[in-house]
Protein backbone atom coordinates (compact mmCIF):
# COMPACT_ATOMS: atom_id res chain seq x y z
CA UNK A 1 0.00 0.00 0.00
CA UNK A 2 1.59 3.46 -1.12
CA UNK A 3 0.54 6.63 1.00
CA UNK A 4 2.22 10.19 0.46
CA UNK A 5 1.57 10.98 4.16
CA UNK A 6 0.68 14.35 4.11
CA UNK A 7 -1.75 16.37 6.00
CA UNK A 8 -2.90 19.88 7.23
CA UNK A 9 -1.19 19.98 9.78
CA UNK A 10 2.01 21.73 10.96
CA UNK A 11 5.03 19.13 11.14
CA UNK A 12 3.59 16.37 9.27
CA UNK A 13 4.93 16.45 5.41
CA UNK A 14 6.58 13.43 5.15
CA UNK A 15 9.08 11.92 3.26
CA UNK A 16 8.04 8.43 3.25
CA UNK A 17 5.80 7.05 0.09
CA UNK A 18 6.04 3.59 0.99
CA UNK A 19 7.76 1.99 3.89
CA UNK A 20 10.22 -0.47 4.12
CA UNK A 21 9.52 -4.39 5.50
CA UNK A 22 12.34 -6.73 7.18
CA UNK A 23 13.99 -9.43 5.09
CA UNK A 24 16.28 -10.46 7.59
CA UNK A 25 18.16 -9.52 10.85
CA UNK A 26 21.12 -10.45 13.02
CA UNK A 27 23.62 -9.73 15.86
CA UNK A 28 27.51 -9.97 15.89
CA UNK A 29 29.52 -10.61 18.79
CA UNK A 30 33.43 -10.43 17.91
CA UNK A 31 36.82 -10.84 19.20
CA UNK A 32 40.08 -10.50 17.86
CA UNK A 33 40.02 -14.54 17.27
CA UNK A 34 36.98 -14.27 15.73
CA UNK A 35 36.61 -10.87 13.66
CA UNK A 36 33.85 -8.92 11.52
CA UNK A 37 35.22 -9.27 8.31
CA UNK A 38 33.00 -9.36 4.86
CA UNK A 39 34.76 -8.82 1.43
CA UNK A 40 33.91 -6.76 -1.04
CA UNK A 41 30.11 -6.94 -2.13
CA UNK A 42 26.96 -5.96 -3.43
CA UNK A 43 23.07 -6.55 -2.78
CA UNK A 44 21.19 -6.04 -6.15
CA UNK A 45 17.99 -6.13 -4.56
CA UNK A 46 17.94 -5.44 -0.81
CA UNK A 47 19.53 -2.83 1.56
CA UNK A 48 21.28 -3.11 5.12
CA UNK A 49 21.46 -0.95 7.65
CA UNK A 50 24.03 -1.89 10.25
CA UNK A 51 24.26 -0.63 14.03
CA UNK A 52 27.21 -0.68 15.97
CA UNK A 53 27.31 -1.33 19.67
CA UNK A 54 30.06 -1.31 20.77
CA UNK A 55 34.15 -1.77 18.56
CA UNK A 56 34.85 -0.13 16.06
CA UNK A 57 35.57 -0.78 12.00
CA UNK A 58 36.98 0.16 9.12
CA UNK A 59 34.10 0.25 6.51
CA UNK A 60 34.06 0.89 2.72
CA UNK A 61 31.32 1.98 1.14
CA UNK A 62 31.24 2.79 -3.24
CA UNK A 63 34.76 3.62 -2.54
CA UNK A 64 35.28 5.59 0.14
CA UNK A 65 36.34 4.52 3.85
CA UNK A 66 35.14 4.93 6.85
CA UNK A 67 36.12 4.59 10.47
CA UNK A 68 33.75 4.47 13.22
CA UNK A 69 32.36 3.15 15.99
CA UNK A 70 30.13 2.44 18.53
CA UNK A 71 26.35 4.91 18.08
CA UNK A 72 26.88 5.03 14.45
CA UNK A 73 24.55 3.79 11.71
CA UNK A 74 26.12 2.85 8.05
CA UNK A 75 23.68 2.46 4.93
CA UNK A 76 24.92 -0.25 2.86
CA UNK A 77 22.08 0.54 -0.33
CA UNK A 78 20.70 -1.65 -2.90
CA UNK A 79 23.74 -2.10 -5.42
CA UNK A 80 26.27 -0.39 -3.61
CA UNK A 81 29.55 -1.89 -3.02
CA UNK A 82 30.70 -2.22 0.52
CA UNK A 83 33.30 -4.10 2.58
CA UNK A 84 33.72 -4.46 6.44
CA UNK A 85 36.28 -5.32 8.89
CA UNK A 86 36.18 -4.58 12.60
CA UNK A 87 39.54 -3.36 14.18
CA UNK A 88 38.78 -3.16 17.99
CA UNK A 89 37.09 -5.64 20.20
CA UNK A 90 34.81 -6.77 21.42
CA UNK A 91 33.08 -5.60 18.58
CA UNK A 92 29.08 -6.32 18.68
CA UNK A 93 26.75 -4.90 15.83
CA UNK A 94 23.18 -5.37 14.62
CA UNK A 95 21.91 -5.55 10.71
CA UNK A 96 18.89 -5.53 9.31
CA UNK A 97 18.16 -6.47 5.69
CA UNK A 98 15.18 -4.67 4.38
CA UNK A 99 13.25 -3.81 0.93
CA UNK A 100 10.17 -1.66 -0.22
CA UNK A 101 11.18 1.49 0.85
CA UNK A 102 10.43 4.44 -1.06
CA UNK A 103 11.07 8.23 -0.12
CA UNK A 104 10.84 10.91 -2.32
CA UNK A 105 13.43 11.78 -4.67
CA UNK A 106 15.53 9.17 -4.11
CA UNK A 107 16.05 5.70 -5.36
CA UNK A 108 13.92 2.25 -4.60
CA UNK A 109 15.30 1.39 -1.17
CA UNK A 110 17.71 4.35 -0.25
CA UNK A 111 17.32 5.75 2.87
CA UNK A 112 19.69 8.41 1.96
CA UNK A 113 20.49 9.75 -1.40
CA UNK A 114 23.23 8.80 -2.84
CA UNK A 115 25.21 12.09 -2.80
CA UNK A 116 25.04 11.95 1.49
CA UNK A 117 27.21 10.60 3.39
CA UNK A 118 26.23 6.80 4.36
CA UNK A 119 27.51 6.72 7.92
CA UNK A 120 24.85 8.21 10.44
CA UNK A 121 26.48 9.29 13.74
CA UNK A 122 23.55 8.71 16.43
CA UNK A 123 25.50 10.69 19.68
CA UNK A 124 23.74 11.24 22.29
CA UNK A 125 20.63 9.71 20.84
CA UNK A 126 22.87 6.37 20.24
CA UNK A 127 21.21 4.78 23.33
CA UNK A 128 17.72 5.55 21.94
CA UNK A 129 17.90 4.02 18.54
CA UNK A 130 19.84 0.93 20.50
CA UNK A 131 16.16 0.07 22.49
CA UNK A 132 14.67 -0.03 19.25
CA UNK A 133 17.47 -1.90 17.52
CA UNK A 134 16.80 -4.72 20.43
CA UNK A 135 13.52 -4.63 20.23
CA UNK A 136 12.90 -4.66 16.69
CA UNK A 137 15.39 -7.91 16.57
CA UNK A 138 13.61 -9.59 18.83
CA UNK A 139 10.17 -9.16 17.77
CA UNK A 140 11.55 -10.47 14.06
CA UNK A 141 12.85 -13.53 15.60
CA UNK A 142 10.05 -14.15 18.20
CA UNK A 143 7.34 -16.39 17.39
CA UNK A 144 4.75 -14.52 19.53
CA UNK A 145 1.10 -13.60 18.06
CA UNK A 146 1.45 -10.49 15.81
CA UNK A 147 6.11 -10.67 15.68
CA UNK A 148 5.82 -10.12 11.82
CA UNK A 149 3.88 -6.55 11.97
CA UNK A 150 5.53 -5.50 15.40
CA UNK A 151 8.79 -5.88 13.66
CA UNK A 152 8.02 -3.75 10.85
CA UNK A 153 6.19 -1.14 12.69
CA UNK A 154 9.11 -0.86 15.03
CA UNK A 155 11.67 -0.55 12.35
CA UNK A 156 9.48 1.94 10.60
CA UNK A 157 9.70 3.62 13.18
CA UNK A 158 13.66 3.31 13.59
CA UNK A 159 13.73 4.93 9.88
CA UNK A 160 11.69 7.64 10.89
CA UNK A 161 13.95 8.47 14.12
CA UNK A 162 17.16 8.41 11.84
CA UNK A 163 15.05 10.65 9.72
CA UNK A 164 14.92 13.20 11.87
CA UNK A 165 18.08 13.28 13.07
CA UNK A 166 19.65 13.19 9.29
CA UNK A 167 17.63 16.25 8.60
CA UNK A 168 17.64 18.34 11.75
CA UNK A 169 2.41 3.21 7.47
CA UNK A 170 3.54 -0.75 7.46
CA UNK A 171 4.03 -4.04 5.63
CA UNK A 172 3.82 -7.30 6.46
CA UNK A 173 6.73 -9.63 6.32
CA UNK A 174 4.55 -12.02 5.44
CA UNK A 175 3.86 -10.64 1.88
CA UNK A 176 7.04 -12.55 0.83
CA UNK A 177 6.44 -15.47 -0.40
CA UNK A 178 8.37 -18.39 0.91
CA UNK A 179 9.91 -18.95 -2.95
CA UNK A 180 10.88 -15.20 -2.88
CA UNK A 181 12.86 -15.90 0.55
CA UNK A 182 14.06 -18.86 -0.44
CA UNK A 183 15.40 -17.33 -3.62
CA UNK A 184 16.75 -14.12 -1.40
CA UNK A 185 18.63 -15.75 0.89
CA UNK A 186 20.48 -17.88 -1.87
CA UNK A 187 21.32 -14.64 -3.85
CA UNK A 188 22.44 -12.73 -0.81
CA UNK A 189 24.49 -16.08 0.53
CA UNK A 190 26.03 -16.10 -3.10
CA UNK A 191 26.85 -11.80 -2.58
CA UNK A 192 28.43 -12.32 0.52
CA UNK A 193 30.83 -15.18 -0.30
CA UNK A 194 31.43 -15.61 -3.37
CA UNK A 195 35.02 -15.73 -2.88
CA UNK A 196 34.28 -19.01 -0.75
CA UNK A 197 33.91 -22.92 -3.16
CA UNK A 198 29.63 -22.67 -3.15
CA UNK A 199 27.94 -25.55 -4.45
CA UNK A 200 23.73 -26.02 -4.71
CA UNK A 201 23.95 -28.43 -1.86
CA UNK A 202 25.07 -25.50 0.23
CA UNK A 203 22.83 -23.10 -0.83
CA UNK A 204 20.08 -25.83 0.16
CA UNK A 205 21.16 -26.01 3.38
CA UNK A 206 21.03 -22.56 3.60
CA UNK A 207 17.87 -21.55 2.18
CA UNK A 208 16.23 -24.99 3.83
CA UNK A 209 14.50 -25.64 0.19
CA UNK A 210 15.85 -29.28 -1.71
CA UNK A 211 18.54 -28.73 -4.31
CA UNK A 212 16.00 -29.18 -7.23
CA UNK A 213 13.58 -26.72 -6.27
CA UNK A 214 15.92 -24.24 -5.39
CA UNK A 215 17.43 -24.52 -8.74
CA UNK A 216 14.20 -24.13 -10.66
CA UNK A 217 13.12 -21.56 -8.53
CA UNK A 218 16.19 -19.39 -8.76
CA UNK A 219 16.33 -19.81 -12.69
CA UNK A 220 12.45 -18.39 -12.37
CA UNK A 221 13.34 -15.41 -10.68
CA UNK A 222 16.99 -14.27 -11.46
CA UNK A 223 16.58 -15.45 -15.25
CA UNK A 224 19.94 -17.67 -14.39
CA UNK A 225 21.49 -20.47 -12.72
CA UNK A 226 22.89 -20.49 -8.93
CA UNK A 227 26.22 -21.58 -10.71
CA UNK A 228 26.00 -18.51 -13.22
CA UNK A 229 25.02 -15.87 -10.62
CA UNK A 230 28.05 -17.00 -8.69
CA UNK A 231 30.23 -16.02 -11.69
CA UNK A 232 28.39 -13.02 -12.35
CA UNK A 233 28.90 -11.80 -8.75
CA UNK A 234 33.20 -13.00 -8.71
CA UNK A 235 33.37 -10.61 -12.29
CA UNK A 236 31.79 -8.18 -11.25
CA UNK A 237 33.65 -7.66 -8.57
CA UNK A 238 37.49 -8.80 -10.41
CA UNK A 239 36.05 -5.63 -12.38
CA UNK A 240 36.26 -3.47 -9.19
CA UNK A 241 39.29 -4.61 -8.01
CA UNK A 242 41.00 -4.35 -11.83
CA UNK A 243 39.40 -0.49 -12.16
CA UNK A 244 40.32 0.20 -8.65
CA UNK A 245 43.65 -1.08 -7.18
CA UNK A 246 46.78 -2.70 -8.56
CA UNK A 247 46.80 -6.02 -7.10
CA UNK A 248 48.11 -8.20 -9.37
CA UNK A 249 46.07 -10.80 -11.33
CA UNK A 250 46.30 -13.52 -9.41
CA UNK A 251 45.86 -11.68 -6.58
CA UNK A 252 42.57 -10.81 -7.74
CA UNK A 253 41.86 -13.88 -8.75
CA UNK A 254 42.34 -15.52 -5.31
CA UNK A 255 39.99 -12.68 -3.97
CA UNK A 256 37.60 -13.49 -6.23
CA UNK A 257 37.52 -16.92 -5.20
CA UNK A 258 39.82 -18.49 -8.06
CA UNK A 259 42.74 -20.35 -6.71
CA UNK A 260 43.67 -20.55 -10.61
CA UNK A 261 45.18 -17.55 -12.39
CA UNK A 262 44.37 -19.19 -15.73
CA UNK A 263 40.67 -20.42 -14.88
CA UNK A 264 40.19 -16.82 -13.63
CA UNK A 265 41.92 -15.51 -16.68
CA UNK A 266 39.82 -17.73 -18.92
CA UNK A 267 36.22 -16.89 -17.11
CA UNK A 268 37.02 -13.28 -17.23
CA UNK A 269 37.33 -13.43 -21.10
CA UNK A 270 34.47 -15.57 -21.55
CA UNK A 271 32.44 -13.12 -19.36
CA UNK A 272 33.88 -9.66 -20.37
CA UNK A 273 35.24 -10.45 -23.87
CA UNK A 274 38.08 -8.97 -22.58
CA UNK A 275 41.55 -10.14 -20.47
CA UNK A 276 41.70 -9.20 -16.87
CA UNK A 277 44.49 -7.12 -17.99
CA UNK A 278 42.77 -5.38 -21.51
CA UNK A 279 39.93 -4.23 -19.10
CA UNK A 280 42.25 -2.88 -16.05
CA UNK A 281 43.84 -0.80 -19.26
CA UNK A 282 40.73 0.20 -20.50
CA UNK A 283 38.91 0.97 -17.38
CA UNK A 284 41.92 1.94 -14.05
CA UNK A 285 40.94 5.06 -12.24
CA UNK A 286 44.19 5.79 -10.99
CA UNK A 287 42.41 8.34 -8.70
CA UNK A 288 40.49 5.87 -6.27
CA UNK A 289 42.58 3.03 -5.62
CA UNK A 290 40.97 2.59 -2.37
CA UNK A 291 41.82 -1.25 -2.22
CA UNK A 292 45.55 -1.14 -2.78
CA UNK A 293 45.96 -2.20 1.01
Amino acid sequence: MRTEGVSEGMGDYSRFISPAYLIASGEFDCDISNPFVHPLHRHETYSELLFIEEGRGTFVIDNQSHETGPGAILLYQRGVWHEEMSTHYPFRATYFAFKGLQLKGIPQDYFLSPEQRPVIELGEKGNEILKLVRECHAELHSDAAESNAASNHLFGLLLVRLARHVSGGFMERGSVKPSEAAVMKARSYIEENYRQPITLDLLAKVTFVSKYYLSHLFLQEVGMSTIQYLIRCRIEAAKRYLAMTRRPMKEIGELVGYQSETTFHNIFKKVTGHTPGQYRELNEDPQNSFLNN
